[in-house]
């Protein structure tokens, strides 16, 4: 079984997130905002992060700059609503695997999410 942290401020959409993945027989910890993230992974490795990019305190890009910063490897999919030129390799060029536009259909992110991981 994989384990995810998901990292959304909105808790509706964090909730559903969360229910959809275990559903799906992922382990997942869902987190209000990214700071503790660094430290949470160090004691929780994951296989995979999930990370909203607007984010109150850090910003998604920022936090995923932090983690490699750090030499955390782990994969990390962004999930944003936003929709600006040049985003997605912004967000590559952060250290980020994936970029998922919200809203997203939750089929193709669980698909998505087992590429990357079997990449």
């Amino acid at each position: 079984m994989a384990y995810v942290v998901l990292v959304e401020d909105d808790a509706l959409v964090r909730k559903l997130l969360e229910k959809r993945l275990v559903a799906a027989g992922w382990q997942v910890s869902g987190l209000r905002d990214g700071r503790g993230l660094l430290e949470h992974l160090r004691a929780h490795p994951a296989d995979l992060v999930l990370i909203d990019l607007g984010l109150p305190h850090i910003d998604g890009l920022a936090l995923v700059e932090n983690l490699r910063a750090n030499g955390v490897d782990t994969p990390v999919m962004i999930l944003t609503a936003y929709d600006l030129p040049h985003l997605h390799a912004t967000v590559r060029s952060t250290g980020a695997n994936e970029l998922v536009r919200k809203p997203y259909d939750p089929e193709e992110l669980l698909q998505r999410m087992q590429r990357l991981l079997a990449a």
